[in-house]
Order: C-alpha cells, then sequence, then structure tokens
C-alpha cells in the first residue's frame, strides 16, 4: 500500500474508532464523564455529558505510540512530547470531574511548557510573509514556552458550543498533514490524519444538537498538541512561524482579542465569559450549526493562505492580506447577525 491508501485508511479508522468509543461512553458508560448544567454562562438550556473528548485523546495516544514505534526512530524528546500530552490530558479529566483551581492547572501547564521547550528548543527567526527577523535564544524559549500554554488554554476557550473545536480542528489536522506530507515526515503525516480523523468521528455526535461535550480532557490537550506541531514544524522543518498563526488565526484572534478587551476595560480578564466573538454571534441569534459552519469554513481558507505561506508558494505577505480580508469579512458578518437578532428581540418584545 502506498502513503496515499494508507492515510485514508488511517483517517476512516480512527473516526470510526472514536465514533464507536464516544457512543459506548454514551451507552451505560458514563462513569468516565462528568455533567455539564447549564448556568448564566452557557449556551445551552440542557443537561449534557461532558469528557467525550477522553475518546479523542485516547485514539490519538495510541495512534501517537503506534507511528512512533513501527517507525523505529523512537528518541528522549518523543517520550517527553507525549509525556505532556498525556500530563495536560490528566489535568483536563481531572477539571472535568472535579474543578481544579486555576492556578494549579496553569502551574502544571507551565512545567510542561518548561519541559519541552527545553527539550525542542525554540524559534531562532520569526518568519512570516518573506520577513526574517533574527530571535535569541533565550527570547526563542520563552516565547514558544507562552505559546504552548496559550494554545492550550485557547482551545479551552473555545469549547462553548457545539462542533465548535472538533470541526475546526479536523482541517487544521487535514492541513498538517498535506505539509508533514510534502516535508516527508510520513509519522507526521499519518499522526494528523489520525487527529483529523478523530475529530470528525466525535464531530458527528457532538454536532449542534450535541449529545456530548468533549470537555477540557479533549481541549487542552489539542491546544497542547497543536501547539506542539507548531513547535516542531519551526524548529526542526523550518517552517514559517507565520503559516501557523495563519492556520490557528481563528482561534488566535477570537481568544486574543476579547482577553485584551477584557484587560483593557478593567474586568476580570481571568474568569470565565461570554464574550468570546462566537457566542456573542449564537446570542445573537445565529444557531450552533451555522457559527459552528461558518468557523470550519474560515479555517479551511485560513488554511490554504497558511499553505502558501508554508510551502513557499509566496513570500509577499499576501496569505496574511488575505487573513485579515477574511477576519473583515467575518466580523462583518457578525455585526449583521447581530443587529438582526436585536431586531427580532425588539419585535418580539
Amino acid at each position: 500500500m502506498n502513503h496515499y491508501s494508507i492515510g485514508l485508511l488511517v483517517l476512516a479508522v480512527a473516526g470510526g474508532i472514536t465514533y464507536l468509543l464516544v457512543r459506548w461512553l454514551l451507552m451505560g458508560n458514563q462513569k468516565f464523564l462528568a455533567v455539564d448544567r447549564p448556568n448564566e454562562r452557557s449556551l445551552h438550556t440542557r443537561v449534557v455529558p461532558r469528557g467525550g473528548g477522553l475518546a479523542v485523546v485516547g485514539v490519538i495516544a495510541l495512534l501517537w505510540v503506534m507511528f512512533s514505534v513501527v517507525s523505529g526512530d523512537q528518541q528522549l524528546i518523543d517520550v517527553i512530547l507525549f509525556g505532556g500530552f498525556v500530563a495536560v490530558c490528566g489535568v483536563g479529566f481531572a477539571d472535568d470531574r472535579n474543578r481544579i483551581p486555576a492556578i494549579g492547572r496553569l502551574i502544571i501547564e507551565l512545567v510542561v511548557a518548561l519541559v519541552v521547550v527545553l527539550s525542542v528548543g525554540g524559534p531562532l527567526t520569526f518568519a512570516a510573509g518573506g520577513l526574517l527577523v533574527p530571535i535569541p535564544g533565550w527570547l526563542g524559549i520563552t516565547l514558544a514556552g507562552f505559546g504552548i500554554v496559550w494554545m492550550t488554554n485557547l482551545y479551552n476557550f473555545m469549547d462553548g458550543a457545539d462542533g465548535m473545536v472538533a470541526g475546526p480542528s479536523a482541517v487544521v489536522a487535514l492541513c498538517l498533514a498535506v505539509w508533514f506530507f510534502n516535508l516527508e515526515d510520513a509519522v507526521l503525516f499519518y499522526l494528523n490524519l489520525g487527529v483529523a480523523g478523530s475529530c470528525v468521528g466525535f464531530l458527528i455526535l457532538n454536532w449542534s444538537p450535541a449529545k456530548i461535550f468533549m470537555g477540557d480532557v479533549g481541549s487542552l490537550a489539542l491546544g497542547y498538541y497543536f501547539a506542539v506541531m507548531a513547535l516542531i514544524g519551526v524548529v526542526e522543518h523550518d517552517l514559517s512561524i507565520g503559516a501557523f498563526i495563519i492556520l490557528y488565526g481563528l482561534f488566535l484572534v477570537d481568544t486574543s482579542v476579547t482577553l485584551i478587551r477584557r484587560m483593557i476595560t478593567g474586568k476580570r480578564w481571568w474568569e470565565a465569559h461570554t464574550e468570546h466573538y462566537y457566542q456573542q454571534a449564537i446570542r445573537a441569534g445565529l444557531t450552533h450549526a451555522q457559527v459552528a459552519a461558518g468557523a470550519i469554513m474560515f479555517t479551511a481558507l485560513a488554511a490554504v493562505c497558511a499553505s502558501m505561506e508554508a510551502l513557499g508558494m509566496t513570500s509577499n505577505g499576501i496569505p496574511f492580506l488575505l487573513l485579515g480580508a477574511l477576519i473583515l469579512i467575518a466580523g462583518r458578518i457578525l455585526s449583521r447577525s447581530g443587529i438582526r437578532g436585536h431586531q427580532t428581540r425588539g419585535r418580539s418584545g
């Protein structure tokens, strides 16, 4: 079998196993799950099981170990990266079942990030749109560590609507598979196809109206995983940092802009809230399915722009201009949906 056939098999098997595992969790095995009850910050009005991401991370972990062993190229760094993944999964699983203090979770994430960046290293140049800026080693390590912690948490922040994390994550993983195939890294090619398949398998039961939520165990682990993919891509394969910024642009922009806005306005920015753009869109009248579908389409277009940067199709900043245009269009759509939502509520009142 060639790479394409094996890749499709990995994609399908990972998706099928994840779907069956989630079904198994829902059919009388909910002792592994927590319960998500609606509150004033929720976008849901009914009780839904939380923690289904356990199936996703289980499949990813199995594939990670399997491909590393089959490749015959196990190194200490692989053990460290996988160990970080397991640690983050453990934190998420514990947080789903019995909320742990935010500071405790942050400390563990910082330790994991520190161990990872000291093992892999940090970027020595900032490459984006043809721009090459040297980065001192200490600064590269610091930025990489911060990036891992931020990515880990921003995926968790965005896991507040049906299909909001699983859908875009599948697109991101497929895009990464293409990049690593082009770089002739078979292990990461297959692994990312497996991640994409697993996210799709989960998405079937997480699509609106969701039968199960991913929970912290899944969202934190996916955030860590994609941060590690960026670190490996930049440090070991000389991919552009800018390409990953574009690829992860949807989540980066929503979470970062929201956080900065809350800090500027003097709000308790570290607390849970409902001010993310996707949350505002749903409260304005869009459905969970519409917002998730929009996020998937935006991520697919961003993946095209990011691939132009990653695969050297252009070096003049055009991908960043295209991403900016996508953000403006998305903002315009959200603002119009907000106007319609307010008008509808006004007429009904």
